[in-house]
């Protein structure tokens, strides 16, 4: 039998802290599937306190410590980590060998937490290419790395399930994005996430919010009429690339940095006002080819490009230069 070539990541170490559940938090999983995959030895270090750790209340710095002494590692890599005290990651970094590594997944709309959490990292990642600067001056060594997504829990259905309601909007509530859903109303737009009636949606309930709509649409924080232009940032968030792995065709307020990724008006469909908004989600309504060879499209380019796999080798080869 042939073997393919070997991962050039085989067999490196590698402390990922995370928080890990598969009903709230399944990113940190899907990172650790994803590390495992380029053939890394992964050990987890749960970011929140949970069970004796909890009852005990052990510190995130010293349950690290104590991974770390038992299990060196080549690279520490921490997403978010604002549990994670700068002073003590720079204290740990003394301690321990390795590359310590930060993916911080709030910008632009948390600036205060990535920029003090930036200069104590050997590199620090961002998803918003805007907050690069940002970043340089508060003494951080930053690098762009745009999310991804998880082809195993995000599977389109077996069977074309477009049926729930003509447009989707899986996300948050806050006052600005308010505003945009309301101008939706008299076209069928069912919407899911904490704070709305729907309730927030996880797991398999989840998979079939994204992938039930027509029209799955997009809307970043902080877009629309009161937004907050600086916190609104580049960065295309996570439902970019969920939205495309899952099969439904995308409608999305043009963030900067989603054309690196995505083609409009080929894989994805951009809007920048929320008159255009309105028009465009009637456009492709009434043009069911058009959102087919869309999903498609945007489907085949995040199995090519866009999966966590590809994010973690991107990160790891920057992260060990």
């Amino acid at each position: 039998m042939t073997m393919g070539p070997r991962s050039p990541f085989a067999g490196l170490r590698v402390v990922l802290v995370a928080a890990f559940n598969r009903r709230y938090h399944r990113s940190g999983l899907s990172l650790a599937s994803a590390l495992s995959s380029l053939g890394c030895e992964v050990r987890p270090c749960e970011e929140r306190q949970r069970g004796w750790n909890s009852i005990f209340r052990r510190a995130l710095a010293d349950r690290l410590a104590a991974r770390l002494h038992h299990h060196p590692a080549d690279v520490v890599l921490v997403f978010k980590g604002t549990h994670l005290d700068p002073a003590d990651v720079v204290t740990l970094r003394r301690q321990f060998a390795g590359r310590w590594v930060n993916w911080f997944p709030d910008d632009p709309h948390d600036h205060e937490t990535s920029t003090r959490l930036a200069p104590a990292y050997d590199c620090f990642f961002t998803h918003d290419s805007s907050s690069l600067t940002r970043h340089r001056a508060a003494g951080g060594r930053p690098h762009y790395l745009a999310f991804g997504c998880d082809p195993e829990y995000l599977r389109p259905p077996p069977a074309p399930s477009h049926g729930t309601a003509p447009l989707g909007f899986v996300g948050s509530r806050d006052p600005v994005r308010e505003r945009v859903v309301h101008a939706l109303d008299d076209l069928g737009l069912a919407v899911w996430g904490p704070g709305w009636p729907r309730g927030a949606v996880y797991g398999d309930a989840f998979v079939r919010a994204l992938a039930g709509a027509a029209v799955g649409v997009n809307i970043h924080q902080q877009f629309g009429p009161g937004g907050d232009l600086v916190r609104y940032g580049a960065g295309a968030n996570m439902r970019v690339f969920e939205l495309a792995v899952v099969g439904t065709p995308q409608l999305s307020d043009a963030k900067a940095d989603i054309a690196r990724h995505f083609t409009p008006d080929r894989e994805i469909v951009l809007y920048r006002t929320v008159e255009e908004l309105r028009a465009r989600a009637r456009e492709l309504l009434a043009d069911e080819p058009a959102r087919r060879s869309l999903a498609a499209a945007a489907r085949v380019r995040a199995l090519r490009e866009h999966t966590w796999r590809h994010r973690l080798e991107e990160l790891l080869t920057v992260a060990l230069r």
